[in-house]
C-alpha cells in the first residue's frame, strides 16, 4: 500500500510538472495511454475458473498487468524527473528520482539520475562535463580489462544524463559487437561438449544484440531440435527405469513430461495407456486387500483412486456404496455392544448394591465362646449364624466396598471398549483390591493379558 501511495504521490508531481509553463523550449515527453493497457477485470471472476492452476494463472497475469501499469506509469514520471535535471531543477529531479527508486529499487535510470541531480546541484552545471568525462575514461579502463557489460552500463550512465551523447551511442555500439561475438563463442564451446542447454542460452544472448543474424537463427532452431531428442531419450529411459521397477506413478509423471516436451509421440501415449491401466488395477486390488480387513476408510480411498485413473466407474461406485455401509453396520455394532455392556455393568451394580449390610462376628476371649454362641458356632443379634474369629477361612467385604468395586469395574469395561487397555487394567486392578471375589475384574485383567501381553 506504500508503494502505491508512493506511486501515486510521484505521478501528482509529475502531472505538476507537465502543468507547470516551460522555462526551455525541451517539451516533456508524453506517452499515450497503450492499447490493452488495463485488464477488463469486471469480466472475469475467479468463481468460473474450473481449477487451482486455472486460478495461479489467472492471477499471475493479474500481477503481470499490475507490474507492466507501475512500469508504466514510473516511466513516465522518470522522463519527467529528466525534464527537471534538464532545465536545471536538481532538487526537484532528484526527489522525483528518489520516489521512483522507493517503489523500484532496479530503476537503473533512476538511481544514475538521482546521484547525477544530486551532484550538480552540490557542484553546479559546469562539472556535467566532467563527469561525463570521467565516466568515459572508466568506461575505457572496463573494457581495456575485458570487463564488457560494466563498461556498457557505465555508458548507459552517460547515456542517461545525455541521451544522444554520439561517443557513448558509437561506444556502446562497439561494446554490444563484443559482447555478442563472446556470447557466440560460449555456445560454441557448449555446443561442441554437447551442452544444448548452455549453448541456447547463450546463443539467445547473442540474439539480443543481433537480431538479424539468419545464421544464428538456423544454428539455434537446430539445436532446440537436438535438445528436444535429447530431453525424449534421457526421459524415456527415466520412464522405463520407473516402470520395470514397478513405480507406474513417476513412471507415467516422466511421460507426461515427454508429451510437453514431443507432442504427438505415439509410442508415448501408448506407454500412458498402458500405465493407467495398471495404475487403476493396482488401486482397485488394494481397496479390496483394505476392505478385506475391514479398513474401509482406505478401501473407500483406494476405489476412488482406481476410478480416476480409468477402472469402470459404476463398478467403483458400487464398492465404494458397499464399504460405507459396512462401516456404518460396524459402528452400530460396536455402540450397541458398548451399550449392552454398560446395561449389564448396571445391572449388576444395582444388584450388588442390595447385599445385606454385613454381620458383626463374635469376638473370643481367654478361649471362651460368648453367650451367644451355641456348640462352637456364633450367632448374630438377629439369630442368624456368623463365621466365628478363630479358624475362619472366608473374608466377606462391606456393602460399600462391593459397590465400589462394581462401579470401579464398569469403568474398566468402558475403557476397555474403546481400546483404552491400560486405562482398563489399572480400573480393574483397583476392582480387585476393593473386592477380591470380583470374578468379572478377574475375568477382565485375563483378556487384557491376553491381549497386551501385560500382567
Amino acid at each position: 500500500m506504500k508503494k502505491y501511495l508512493l506511486l501515486v504521490f510521484a505521478v501528482s508531481m509529475a502531472a505538476a510538472v507537465s502543468a507547470a509553463p516551460l522555462r526551455q523550449p525541451n517539451p516533456i515527453r508524453q506517452h499515450g495511454k497503450e492499447e490493452g493497457m488495463l485488464l477488463d477485470l469486471n469480466k472475469i471472476t475467479l468463481g468460473t475458473l474450473n481449477d487451482v492452476e486455472e486460478k495461479k494463472q489467472y492471477l499471475s497475469t493479474v500481477q503481470l498487468e499490475k507490474q507492466r501499469i507501475q512500469n508504466y506509469m514510473l516511466r513516465q514520471v522518470y522522463e519527467n524527473a529528466y525534464t527537471l535535471y534538464r532545465r536545471g531543477d536538481y532538487q526537484r529531479a532528484q526527489e522525483l528520482a528518489q520516489t521512483i527508486l522507493s517503489i523500484d529499487p532496479n530503476f537503473t535510470q533512476a538511481s544514475t539520475l538521482a546521484k547525477q541531480a544530486g551532484h550538480m546541484g552540490a557542484y553546479g552545471t559546469t562539472s556535467e562535463a566532467e563527469v561525463i568525462e570521467a565516466k568515459f575514461q572508466e568506461a575505457s579502463r572496463m573494457y581495456d580489462s575485458g570487463r564488457l557489460v560494466e563498461a556498457n552500463e557505465k555508458l548507459d550512465e552517460i547515456l542517461t544524463i545525455q541521451p544522444t551523447n554520439s561517443k557513448a551511442l558509437a561506444w556502446r555500439k562497439r561494446i554490444d559487437k563484443d559482447i555478442a561475438q563472446e556470447y557466440n563463442r560460449r555456445g560454441n564451446v557448449a555446443y561442441n561438449q554437447q551442452d544444448y542447454q548452455q549453448a541456447l542460452d547463450n546463443w539467445y544472448n547473442a540474439l539480443l544484440i543481433r537480431k538479424d543474424d539468419p545464421a544464428l537463427v538456423n544454428r539455434i532452431a537446430q539445436t532446440e531440435n537436438l535438445l528436444r531428442k535429447q530431453q525424449v531419450k534421457e526421459s524415456m529411459e527415466e520412464a522405463m527405469n520407473y516402470y520395470n521397477q514397478g513405480r507406474f506413478l513417476e513412471s507415467y509423471t516422466v511421460f507426461e513430461r515427454i508429451t510437453k516436451i514431443q507432442p504427438g509421440d505415439t509410442r508415448v501415449q501408448k506407454y500412458m495407456t498402458q500405465l493407467k491401466d495398471e495404475i487403476a488395477n493396482s488401486y482397485f486390488t488394494a481397496g479390496n486387500k483394505s476392505f478385506g480387513l475391514q479398513k474401509y476408510d482406505s478401501a473407500i480411498n483406494y476405489w476412488t483412486n482406481a476410478k480416476k485413473w480409468g477402472a469402470d466407474s459404476a463398478y467403483m461406485d458400487r464398492l465404494i456404496k458397499k464399504a460405507r455401509n459396512a462401516k456404518e453396520d460396524a459402528l452400530r455394532r460396536k455402540q450397541e455392544a458398548a451399550r449392552k455392556a454398560a446395561e449389564a455393568a448396571e445391572k449388576k451394580a444395582e444388584e450388588a448394591s442390595k447385599v445385606e449390610e454385613p454381620i458383626e462376628t463374635v469376638t473370643v476371649e481367654d478361649n471362651v465362646l460368648s453367650p451367644l454362641t451355641q456348640g462352637g458356632t456364633a450367632f448374630g443379634p438377629d439369630g442368624n449364624t456368623v463365621t466365628q474369629g478363630i479358624g475362619a477361612g472366608a473374608t466377606r467385604v462391606s456393602a460399600e466396598a462391593s459397590a465400589a468395586s462394581r462401579q470401579k469395574y464398569i469403568e474398566g469395561l468402558d475403557a476397555f471398549n474403546q481400546d483404552d487397555y491400560e486405562r482398563a487394567r489399572e480400573a480393574w486392578i483397583v476392582a480387585k483390591q476393593l473386592d477380591p471375589g470380583n470374578t468379572d475384574a478377574d475375568l477382565g485383567l485375563r483378556k487384557v493379558e491376553e491381549l497386551t501381553g501385560i500382567r
